[in-house]
């Protein structure tokens, strides 16, 4: 827009030794031109005739600007190019400048015919940035420029150029923050076992767990739990064996051990699943602040993870651990919420039992229930109790909710919040996810995308980082043989962490 028409700039002098030239017209600078054309003065009139030579592309891939001369220099655009993602931590793409120096960076990583990519401007600060990360450029020179504007039209343009700053100021400022950067993680990731090891695992568990033979005494017996006892009173101190009945021996051996054989095939199926669960999935923490000089109004602010086959979710809510001292000075923490692996129990077998042979109920107990049944209140009581009306909690105007109305529970690749009234000069905003895989041991590669609207923001505040999961391979066989050694301790023992 502050050159000579582009069919009348002399390529061939500052490009010897080329054949053909192709102009690429990125999304920053489109943007540009677009915000320019609906101003006054040379610039906005400069930027209309270019607004309608893009509109030629529209018809064709290409337009060409030489005229059929040496070299040929076509016109063509890639508004679909994006700024390169690995660039982010040096470059701040809401600036145009940086928007435009990453964007010509992944151009040239994209370009693999051989062909030369650079940056062409005539802006110090964007060549500038470019020079500082590395990306290839070529200036302007003075006599491609046109002559400067008059006095008069100098000062428009600075008077709109002011006005503009003034309602940008004016706006609020929403900033996307991420905490340890870069966001690499490493993670434990389990193969499925196959159909051969299931089996051979399921042999295993039956040889350590064989079916029951054995079902006790057979006959009925009796005997007396209080030695010593006599006349009325030792009906009371009497026991009488009930042997295991056919039924109980029956369910056993049809269903309660084939049902538990086949419990554990299913889980060993998933186990895998299970494995890659035991551990807490990387977490990355987002802060959002309000920089400006107003709150932002009517806000939308949407994450989402973009490629390598990741999820983000919300981490769970656990209780916070305890710590309770036992014998001998060992200290244990429990933590309510958190549970390991463990295959089912095994069934066990009916051999009867010994129940307490009564001729009637004590004196105190009859007492103890007379008094239960005359204190009983219908009206009082927890299940007849009135309760009063239920009130909806109101809504803070500057707090944030989710969209959908509720609290994500499961792995989504996108979410969203809202807020009526964010205020300016705040406490920031933290947001913490989980990075969630899907399936696979190979490393993957993706980017959390956020995206901040408001009624009163000019342009949608946007940040991309991206993110690198390295898997590391894990021995499904050999903990799947470790659950069925955990099946051989006893349930009641406590098995301590080594300090």
């Amino acid at each position: 827009m502050q050159c000579l028409h582009l069919a009348e700039l002399p390529w061939k002098k500052e490009f010897p030794g080329f054949d053909s030239i192709c102009l690429v017209l990125v999304a920053p600078v489109l943007r540009e031109v677009d915000r320019q054309k609906g101003g006054q003065g040379r610039l906005a009139k400069r930027a209309r005739i270019i607004n309608g030579l893009i509109g030629k592309l529209l018809d064709s891939a290409a337009v060409d600007i030489s005229k059929g001369g040496s070299p040929s220099v076509r016109l063509t655009s890639r508004e679909e190019l994006r700024p390169d993602p690995e660039m982010e931590e040096s470059l701040d793409y809401t600036q145009a400048d940086d928007a435009i120096v990453g964007t010509v960076s992944a151009l040239l990583k994209g370009c693999d015919d051989g062909g030369v990519v650079k940056l062409l401007s005539n802006d110090n600060g964007v060549l500038l940035t470019a020079r500082r990360v590395g990306v290839p450029f070529h200036r302007v020179p003075p006599e491609w420029l046109l002559s400067a504007e008059s006095d008069e039209e100098q000062k428009k343009t600075k008077a709109l150029e002011s006005e503009i700053r003034r309602l940008k100021n004016s706006e609020p400022a929403c900033v996307v923050q991420a905490s340890e950067l870069p966001w690499k993680f490493s993670v434990d990731r389990f193969e499925p076992l196959m159909e051969a090891q299931i089996a051979e695992l399921l042999v295993m568990l039956q040889s350590a767990f064989p079916e029951a033979t054995d079902f006790g005494q057979r006959e009925i017996s009796t005997r007396s739990s209080t030695p010593g006892q006599r006349g009325i009173f030792a009906h009371f101190g009497k026991e009488e064996f009930v042997p295991a009945t056919e039924g109980e021996i029956r369910e056993y051996q049809q269903e309660r051990y084939p049902q538990w054989i086949s419990s554990c095939e299913k889980y060993l199926k998933d186990v895998h699943h299970k494995l890659e669960k035991r551990l807490p999935a990387p977490r990355i923490l987002i802060e959002l602040i309000n920089e400006g000089t107003r709150p932002a109004e009517d806000v939308r602010v949407a994450f989402s993870i973009r490629g390598g086959g990741l999820l983000i979710k919300l981490p769970e809510k656990v209780d916070e651990e305890s710590a309770a001292d036992l014998v001998g000075g060992i200290q244990m923490t429990v933590s309510c919420g958190s549970s390991g692996i463990a295959l089912p129990r095994p069934p066990s077998a009916p051999k009867g039992h010994w129940k307490q042979v009564k001729a009637f109920a004590k004196v105190d107990q009859i007492s103890s229930i007379a008094r239960m049944v005359s204190t009983f209140d219908p009206l009082t009581s927890p299940a007849h109790r009135i309760v009063g009306p239920v009130f909806q909690p109101t809504r803070d105007s500057d707090a944030f909710y989710w969209r959908s109305g509720r609290r994500p529970m499961f792995p989504l690749p996108s979410t969203e919040l809202t807020c009526q009234q964010w205020r300016h000069r705040s406490i920031p905003e933290s947001f913490e996810f989980e990075v969630v895989w899907l399936g696979g041991v190979e490393s993957r590669k993706g980017a959390i995308h956020v995206e901040i609207h408001a009624a009163n923001l000019t342009d949608p505040v946007t940040k991309t980082i991206p993110i690198q999961v390295t898997a590391q391979v894990g021995d499904t066989w050999g903990e799947a043989q470790a659950l069925i050694e955990l099946l051989k301790v006893p349930t009641g023992l406590l098995r301590l962490p080594r300090a």
